[in-house]
């Protein structure tokens, strides 16, 4: 998508504000000490005042009619209280995600990169509040225009969509994989039980109780995992989710509440029977659908593939896709190690390997 492209497209949202005065945005970059990136001086000046971007949009210049901030309207007001010693040169406060998480530009180079802003980490030297988006401000204004990026966030972090983005798809680093070792369920069991840390099963009822509330009845082989093994924590990385009851350490969510905020309901971002299953890092999941007897397995990855097409109309793959696994099949390749070397960015990959 070119520039134009962009500011067309803007200039065509319905309910826009006025656009911003030259005066404003000389104003806005005396303050600031550096220009506005040339792409965010044009949207202001040509598009709107702000209230264009994810959600209700940017923060705008002083003027602005933006009403959808309970602090703030004006950006260089946010830039005076989040950088009052001075420590934060050419960075502006674009757009609050909220609890205190921001999107911030920064103005020293014209391209615009992005940064992350987020206080609620722990205080220790591997936490950083502010953090490379690993993005430009042209990137993160399509991202926000296509809706994935409100997508990402809402079942990510913006530290994970950075690490999503640090590293670009590569096909060819991906190890080969032409056959699928499909063990049987009591093998699949048995190794299942062999992870450390598992918490203890789950109640027949807990998984009852979550069959109704999804309206699907899990797949067999989860259903007997959770009943047999543990309730979640199993599988790759972290783990797979559990039903609602004791969780595997360092799990926040369970399916249920994963299922109820984004498989049903006004926020949905899959079809019902989508069950989110396992957190994959870098803004992915795995996902198991409940309606298919092959109980499959499907990817979601909201900000992939990586690089973007740049046409307007060379629209990209859709967020949620198959990876032509079954669960016994992807539960297998995951507890023998064989998806230890599968990036975040490898899973469009692997689909094509094994379908």
């Amino acid at each position: 998508m070119t520039e134009d492209e962009i500011v067309e497209k803007i200039q065509r949202l319905p309910g826009l504000l006025p656009p911003a005065s030259p005066e404003a945005v000389a104003e806005t970059e005396r303050a600031v000490g550096y220009p506005l990136p040339p792409l965010l001086r044009r949207l202001y000046l040509e598009g709107a005042n702000g209230g264009f971007g994810p959600r209700e949009g940017i923060l705008g210049l002083a003027g602005s009619d933006y009403e959808h901030h309970p602090d703030w309207a004006d950006i260089t007001e946010v830039r005076e209280a989040f950088n009052e010693d001075g420590t934060h040169p050419g960075l502006l406060w674009l757009f609050d995600w909220g609890c205190g998480i921001w999107s911030v530009v920064d103005c020293r180079d014209p391209s615009g990169p992005m940064w992350g802003w987020d206080p609620n980490g722990p205080e220790d030297a591997d936490f950083a509040r502010l953090f490379p988006q690993n993005m430009k401000f042209k990137e993160w204004v399509i991202e926000s225009l296509n809706g994935t990026l409100e997508k990402a966030f809402e079942t990510s972090s913006l530290q994970a969509i950075a690490e999503r983005r640090r590293v670009p798809d590569e096909p060819g680093g991906l190890p080969s994989i032409d056959v699928v070792d499909r063990r049987d369920d009591t093998e699949i069991m048995a190794a299942a039980a062999k992870q450390g840390s598992l918490p203890p099963p789950a109640s027949a009822s807990a998984v009852a109780d979550a069959e109704q509330k999804i309206g699907h009845h899990l797949p067999v082989l989860l259903r007997r995992l959770y009943l047999e093994v543990a309730n979640g924590g199993f599988g790759p990385g972290d783990g797979v989710l559990g039903v609602p009851g004791t969780l595997a350490p360092d799990h926040w969510a369970d399916i249920v509440s994963q299922y109820e905020l984004f498989s049903s309901g006004e926020n949905q971002l899959v079809p019902n029977g989508m069950v989110w299953l396992c957190d994959w890092g870098s803004a992915v999941w795995l996902l198991v659908d409940c309606r298919d007897d092959r109980d499959s397995i499907w990817v979601w990855d909201p900000m992939g593939p990586y690089p973007r097409p740049e046409s307007l109309d060379a629209g990209h793959d859709e967020a949620l896709f198959p990876l032509n696994l079954s669960l016994p099949e992807w539960l297998s390749m995951a507890l023998s190690g064989t998806l230890d070397e599968i990036p975040a960015s490898g899973f469009r990959t692997l689909a094509r390997q094994v379908e």
